[in-house]
């Protein structure tokens, strides 16, 4: 799992590549939550992630937990059509802010 993060200002977004999995999640949610105190707006860019277990839904449940707290927001974009079922099956899709871009 590779995470990049582009700096916009009070707005940063995370690319996250590869899996994201019980392996990869301790030092996924180390970074993102980390983000969750920096920026006001946390987009997480899913258009290179090609799996998400269980673990990687709590890292998102608590991101957005987060920036729900600080008055800020959370940002799904290019959530391919395996993880978007994912996020359906789950109820996330409700909860979660996702767009296409």
């Amino acid at each position: 799992m590779d995470i990049k993060l582009v700096d916009k200002g009070q707005t940063g977004e995370l690319l996250l590549i590869g899996r994201l999995d019980s392996n990869t999640a301790p030092e996924t949610e180390e970074i993102v939550m980390q983000m969750t105190e920096k920026y006001e707006t946390l987009i997480l860019n899913m258009e290179q992630l090609a799996y998400l277990s269980s673990a990687g839904l709590r890292i998102l449940k608590k991101a957005h937990v987060a920036m729900v707290k600080k008055g800020g927001s959370l940002v799904l974009t290019h959530v391919n059509e395996m993880i978007q079922e994912v996020f359906e099956m789950t109820g996330f899709a409700g909860i979660l802010t996702i767009r296409p871009e």
